[in-house]
């Protein structure tokens, strides 16, 4: 009987959710061909590389190819308007390959993008009201 309990007990924790700040915090989000429609999405994958990383600050969504988004001096691919604007008027420009197929529709990928800045900024306001207390 102490072993039931012992087990139920472990198995309680375990399920439990795991508040997990970095997780939810990240500014980007890994997408990939084989796994694009996993995330609700019913337009065709709109890249050209298998792999890579929407990443949304500010309400600017870009992209980076590949394994690009962890490195500091890597300027991703602008996705939305807001994006390519603030670009242009920073005098900054993309340093990774353009990697949009050719007449894609990025509706979906910006849509991800925004969502993720939504989540961010959500998640942020969360842990601050939690630990101004």
């Amino acid at each position: 009987m102490k072993k039931l309990a012992f087990i139920f007990l472990i198995s309680l924790t375990a399920c439990r959710p795991f508040d997990d700040i970095d997780s939810d915090t990240d500014d980007y989000i890994g997408v990939s061909e084989v796994h694009w429609s996993s995330y609700g999405n019913v337009k065709p994958y709109p890249f050209t590389t298998s792999y890579g990383n929407i990443a949304c600050s500010l309400n600017e969504v870009s992209f980076y190819p590949d394994d690009t988004a962890n490195d500091e001096l890597t300027i991703g691919f602008p996705l939305n308007k807001l994006a390519q604007i603030r670009q242009k008027t920073s005098g900054v420009t993309a340093n990774v390959k353009n990697t949009i197929k050719r007449d894609a529709d990025l509706s979906e990928a910006i849509r991800m993008g925004l969502d993720r800045c939504k989540q961010t900024e959500e998640r942020l306001e969360k842990f601050k009201a939690q630990n101004s207390k």
